[in-house]
């Protein structure tokens, strides 16, 4: 009897197909799409349509209503005076709290090349503080992206909830020590980065407009402390942003349409999708089982490497996650050192949205940034494994 085809090569030959696909600027939910066919015709053959009916499930269901939730508030926010008088009032209490406040509080709200909405906002106090464009486009991009391990409105983070079977709560119990360190580490090329600058400090404080973040903590209380399901946590917050704020229906109509990305809700079913082929062809186990010496390297290093070829954040839990699965459920620290990679490789990566964008936006050659975000990049790993070492995750 002839042997089948290697879940592992077939798995190998399916991830660079796509890497190469959204290289070339095909639309990234196409590419995952064709690297689900690639992977799962040749190993399950008709039974593909199995799979694929199996995971229209409710878990499909709750986790594209959670991403169509999450882009109705980002974008409603944005539209209306909230995230205008939240920056007035991180202004008025300094430039450099403005300086990382505001691209961080931006980064709350996860949408596509995010970083150049939080650019505009934020440039003109970089230029009072007299930072030139290297470091705008540093100090910008670095701590919009501080929460991408830990926030569940990250589309990354509601798809490694789905394919992993995984709270939001534990999720951040596993990955929180990222966000911790990213923030030192960005907090100490900052302080770098700003010696001997000196700008008029916040006068007349305005606070009223920090009041603004209130669905941000409601987020966190409902869904990562009383894990109720994302979508429903949501849902909540949505409604009460409508009766506070009463957007006009214009910006309704705008946020929800903008909410109803195609390719957005196509990655997460195809995602999905794929997932479980995945799960039905076995290559979790066969990965767990040959890789079984080398785990810690590969949980880095699989993500690590999907993600600074594609540039997509999500596209390292879309196309790695699955196949890691086994290891990453059955040893605690991999999970975290799965996103760490995959953290480090969206921050490293040429091709990324945010860092392009932003760069465009401050007139900044591309290259000049890693000045700053390589040696960030080196601290927030080396800080993160021996937080880790020191409360003895590891």
């Amino acid at each position: 009897m002839t042997p089948g085809p290697d879940p592992v090569l077939v798995f190998a030959v399916s991830v660079c197909s796509a890497i190469i696909l959204v290289l070339k600027r095909v639309n990234i939910a196409l590419a995952i799409t064709i690297a689900f066919l690639l992977y799962s015709i040749p190993l399950l053959g008709v039974n593909v349509f199995n799979v694929v009916v199996e995971s229209f499930n409710a878990t499909m269901l709750n986790t594209v209503l959670s991403l169509t939730f999450a882009m109705v508030l980002a974008n409603l926010y944005r539209n209306t005076k909230a995230s205008k008088e939240m920056v007035e009032s991180f202004e008025s209490l300094g430039w450099r709290t403005a300086s990382v406040g505001v691209p961080a509080a931006i980064g709350l709200l996860p949408m596509p090349a995010g970083a150049y909405v939080s650019a505009t906002m934020i440039d003109p106090i970089y230029s009072k503080a007299g930072f030139n464009g290297v470091e705008k486009t540093f100090l910008n991009y670095w701590f919009r992206h501080i929460w991408v391990s830990t926030w569940p409105l990250y589309q990354n983070i509601i798809l490694a909830s789905a394919l992993l079977g995984l709270s939001y709560g534990e999720l951040f119990a596993r990955t929180w020590v990222i966000m911790v360190s990213s923030t030192i580490s960005g907090a100490i090329v900052f302080t770098n980065i700003s010696r001997g600058k000196a700008v008029n400090s916040g006068e007349n404080r305005r606070l009223k407009g920090l009041v603004h973040l209130w669905p941000f903590p409601l987020i966190a209380l409902l869904s990562i402390y009383l894990n109720l399901p994302l979508y429903t946590a949501l849902l909540i917050v949505v409604a009460l942003f409508l009766i506070l704020y009463r957007p006009d229906a214009g910006v309704i109509k705008q946020a929800v349409k903008k909410s109803l990305d195609p390719t957005l809700i196509g990655l997460i079913i195809t995602s999905l999708v794929f997932g479980n082929s995945i799960r039905v062809s076995g290559l979790a186990n066969t990965l767990a089982e040959r890789l079984a010496g080398y785990g810690a390297l590969v949980v880095f290093t699989v993500p690590f490497s999907i993600v600074i070829a594609t540039g997509f954040e999500f596209t390292f839990v879309a196309l790695g996650f699955p196949a890691l699965k086994t290891m990453l459920t059955t040893t605690w620290y991999y999970t975290t050192l799965a996103f760490l990679g995959g953290f480090l490789g969206a921050m490293l990566s040429p091709a990324h949205a945010c860092l392009v964008m932003s760069a465009k936006h401050f007139n900044t050659p591309l290259h000049k940034v890693y000045r700053y975000t390589v040696p960030a990049a080196l601290l927030t790993l080396t800080t993160t494994l021996l937080l880790l070492k020191l409360t003895q995750i590891v």
